[in-house]
């Protein structure tokens, strides 16, 4: 499997995690440099990543490379949903507070004051009643119970991980006994961003 991304990616980062624990292995393409932004460019017309190359076939964004991995190769050391459903409303969660991170970390990056732009205000709002409601759900026992990584929980770790790591968010205090354990995995600590 050919993998279009960064190190520093967390929607990469998903499909890595995923990869190793279901013992994928993979190239990576290095999508930071001049070359791999040309060749993630042949391959696909959304320019994101993450982008796999597998069997003469091309996937786009982590949640549908992630169910290829799990559909194709089993869900190895990760845990398959109880509630499909419900895992998919925890995943759209989490996407949804990391979406909102990543449009304030970019408009940052681009030079503009976030600290008094309404649209940053709202964003970290929109963050802020996620991760409510997320927290509602581990309390309730639905979700992240530390026994099991599965994709919600590792979504979460990657998520919470990318906004230390650009800080764009602060997470202290959020989900600590979760993340501590997430992080002693292997394929969690191993796919740590870095710059």
């Amino acid at each position: 499997m050919k993998l279009f991304g960064t190190t520093t990616s967390p929607y990469v980062r998903r499909v890595r995690i995923a990869a190793l624990e279901a013992d994928v292995p993979f190239d990576l393409v290095d999508t930071a440099t001049p070359d791999g932004q040309a060749a993630l460019r042949l391959v696909s017309p959304i320019w994101k990543v993450p982008v796999i190359e597998v069997d003469g076939r091309i996937l786009f964004d982590s949640r549908t490379i992630c169910d290829w991995i799990v559909t194709t190769h089993g869900w190895g050391g990760l845990a398959a949903p109880g509630d499909r459903w419900h895992a998919a409303n925890l995943l759209n969660a989490i996407d949804g507070a990391l979406d909102s991170a990543i449009q304030v970390f970019y408009r940052r990056r681009d030079g503009h004051d976030v600290a008094a732009m309404p649209f940053a205000q709202r964003q970290r709002a929109r963050i802020d009643a996620i991760f409510d409601w997320l927290d509602g759900e581990h309390r309730a026992g639905r979700f992240g119970d530390g026994a099991a990584l599965g994709l919600a929980e590792m979504s979460l770790a990657c998520t919470l991980d990318w906004m230390d790591f650009r800080d764009t968010y602060q997470t202290a205090g959020l989900f600590t006994e979760l993340r501590a354990e997430l992080a002693t995995r292997p394929s969690v600590a191993a796919t740590m961003p870095h710059a």
